[in-house]
């Protein structure tokens, strides 16, 4: 049994899919013929999908995800403070210099 997309795109179990109706995402895990209609179950959802509704597409990588550390926070929040202050008063002595 050879199945494609609209597009010509080969579907076997595991390919990645988007419903068109909604844009839903997953990878098909059962593929069903009834009455001369392909079905396929998304991961995803769980739900039976018409292959006419379906299309191909590439896998998403997996999100990096960047973890700081609570004192790497606060010191960048710092930092920016620091910077946003001495921006606003450039036209004095410099920060904290109090004219006397």
């Amino acid at each position: 049994m050879y199945i494609t997309d609209q597009h010509g795109n080969k579907i076997t179990e595991g390919t990645t899919l988007k419903y068109l109706g909604t844009r839903t995402k997953g990878k098909a895990d059962k593929i069903c013929i009834r009455e001369d209609k392909t079905w396929i179950r998304l991961d995803s959802t769980g739900l039976y999908y018409r292959l006419e509704y379906l299309m191909v597409i590439k896998p998403e990588g997996k999100k990096k995800i960047i973890r700081r550390s609570k004192k790497e926070k606060i010191l960048q929040k710092l930092n920016q403070t620091y910077h946003k202050n001495y921006e606003i008063s450039s036209d004095s002595d410099g920060p904290g210099v109090g004219g006397g």
